[in-house]
């Protein structure tokens, strides 16, 4: 238990920095307190759901949380709050780094912790872990080279939905339909999304360069 706490810890202040010493556009100030709420409120929320999708609300209405539920749940609350309040952009680009970090330093306590676990021969805390961290690296030279912020929650998303799809078979996670876990569902559902929101701003920023 203390080195997930220690790890966390870790994982929360090197995000922290990291989001600090990036270089990226945020927000219009207007914006910020309403994204940030939401983003919050969504993640808290989403924690929850695949955890009681997999295990039932009986003992878990306060026990346990799923990273990746934390992150779709405030992918769709920003994206409501967008929707009704007819805003436009990608607002993630600027978290997705330090998220990645934190994360990585997270399943590092994961696995310290001997939870979140798979098979004997798989360690998938660590294995998502260097998983968070490479993608981190790869998202930050994505954006030195294109500079296209917006783009960089959906791939990340993206390809955080495609290592779960693949990780869960050997994560020990129940398996609620045709062999699946509650979590590559949720991936299979989600990563349509992902390309469709990647196919989109795309061509719109083609569009824009071409007039």
């Amino acid at each position: 238990m203390l080195g997930y706490a220690i790890c966390s810890s870790i994982g929360l202040v090197a995000g922290g920095i990291i989001a600090w010493k990036l270089q990226m556009p945020r927000p219009p100030q207007a914006m910020r307190l309403p994204i940030y709420v939401c983003a919050f409120v969504g993640a808290l929320l989403g924690s929850k759901v695949p955890i009681w999708l997999s295990y039932g609300v009986h003992g878990y209405i306060i026990q346990g949380k799923s990273v990746m539920g934390g992150i779709l749940g405030a992918f769709l609350a920003i994206n409501l709050y967008k929707t009704c309040s007819n805003k436009a952009g990608g607002f993630g680009g600027r978290f997705v780094i330090p998220l990645a970090v934190a994360i990585g330093f997270g399943k590092i306590g994961c696995y310290l912790n001997g939870c979140c676990g798979g098979t004997l021969w798989v360690p998938v805390q660590l294995v998502e872990s260097v998983f968070q961290f490479v993608t981190a690296g790869c998202l930050y030279l994505f954006y030195l080279r294109t500079k296209r912020a917006d783009l960089l929650f959906p791939v990340y998303l993206l390809a955080y939905l495609g290592m779960r799809l693949v990780i869960e078979f050997w994560r020990i996670e129940p398996r609620v339909w045709a062999g699946l876990s509650v979590y590559q569902w949720l991936a299979i559902a989600f990563i349509p999304v992902c390309i469709l929101i990647i196919r989109r701003r795309t061509h719109d920023n083609v569009v824009v360069a071409g007039k």
